[in-house]
């Protein structure tokens, strides 16, 4: 048993950062020097896994042990609740690893993708660090680690040429969990399309390019938006609105989305066709309309699913009238004010 103060201060700091402690912080928090903590290592208290970091002996397995142990190594001296607490920490994990983390598409992530502010040297290895700007709404914690956001992840990825297929499965799946809206996604891919093949700063055919390739059918995409857009738009206004239009939007199409779910983990190369096909005839309807009296003509004549859809684009044109846009939608006879 651990028994004099300075090695309790150690364990006690180790415990509060998932067992981890550097030498630096080990010296700052409790004087205790790297020969002591050498012999705590060779008494079987302390592992140690690179120069200066070490974990406690027999603390439960982690998964994310690689990349909180390069995120510590790249600002040793201080503590982990410390760095989480400014607007930039020193270092955010960042592409694959983020997407890794937010469990976002199938990337390999065998190498820690840092980004920090500056440049940064590592001696661990299968570490990479990008230099690059970050402010305070690029990154989020997950299980204690500063990532970016899945909008960032998405132009980590596109700025370092990640493969069309691979990115596809990453927008695929931010966009279906409702991680970001389709507008910050169009942005966050503007200034890499013509990369991949799309006219300069065309985000929305580089989405539409992607959303093709993961094959997710238009309404999949409509039903992981809609309650984002109609909660922002309508419920200030008209909360009662806000739920007659949810509730009849569940009762008309529930087995067809619920359907279109099911296949979204197994496209088809029908449910590609039908989707380019519905996003091209939504974009043909809506180029054509002008101002939200046009914008409601078309919901009533649309087919359904494609009216979910004139919904969102209603919201991005004019949130503000949104609510002129619902009130001349035709709701099911029970929901009607």
């Amino acid at each position: 048993m651990v028994s004099d103060s300075p090695a309790d201060s150690v364990v006690g700091l180790a415990s509060e950062q998932w067992g981890l402690v550097t030498s630096r912080q080990a010296r700052a928090a409790a004087s205790v020097t790297p020969q002591q903590l050498k012999r705590m290592a060779d008494a079987g208290y302390l592992e140690r896994l690179h120069h200066g970091i070490y974990r406690l002996a027999r603390f439960p397995h982690d998964e994310h042990q690689n990349e909180r142990v390069a995120w510590l190594a790249l600002d040793p001296a201080r503590v982990m609740w410390e760095r989480l607490d400014e607007d930039v920490p020193t270092g955010v994990l960042s592409h694959r690893t983020a997407a890794h983390l937010h469990q976002l598409g199938d990337l390999d992530a065998d190498v820690v993708e840092i980004t920090a502010l500056r440049r940064h040297r590592l001696s661990i290895p299968d570490v990479a660090i990008y230099r690059g700007p970050l402010a305070r709404d690029n990154w989020q914690v997950i299980d204690g680690l500063p990532v970016t956001t899945p909008v960032r992840t998405i132009a980590d990825l596109a700025a370092a040429g990640t493969d069309s297929g691979h990115l596809a499965a990453v927008v695929r799946d931010t966009l279906a969990r409702d991680l970001a809206t389709i507008e910050d996604t169009t942005a966050a891919l503007a200034p890499h399309a013509f990369a991949y093949g799309h006219r300069a700063l065309d985000g929305p055919g580089f989405l539409d390019s992607l959303i093709q390739e993961a094959g997710v059918p238009a309404t999949t995409l409509a039903l992981a938006d809609i309650t984002r857009r109609l909660s922002a738009a309508v419920s200030p206004v008209r909360p009662d609105l806000l739920r007659a239009i949810s509730a009849d939007l569940a009762a008309q199409h529930f087995e067809e989305l619920t359907a279109e779910l099911a296949r979204l983990a197994s496209p088809t190369m029908d449910d590609i066709a039908d989707s380019a096909s519905a996003t091209g005839a939504l974009t043909q309807a809506l180029s054509s309309a002008t101002g939200l009296k046009e914008i409601a003509r078309v919901l009533r004549e649309l087919p359904q699913p494609n009216s979910l859809n004139t919904f969102l684009a209603a919201a991005r044109t004019d949130p503000a009238g949104l609510e002129a846009l619902l009130n001349a939608a035709p709701l099911s006879k029970g929901h009607q004010q």
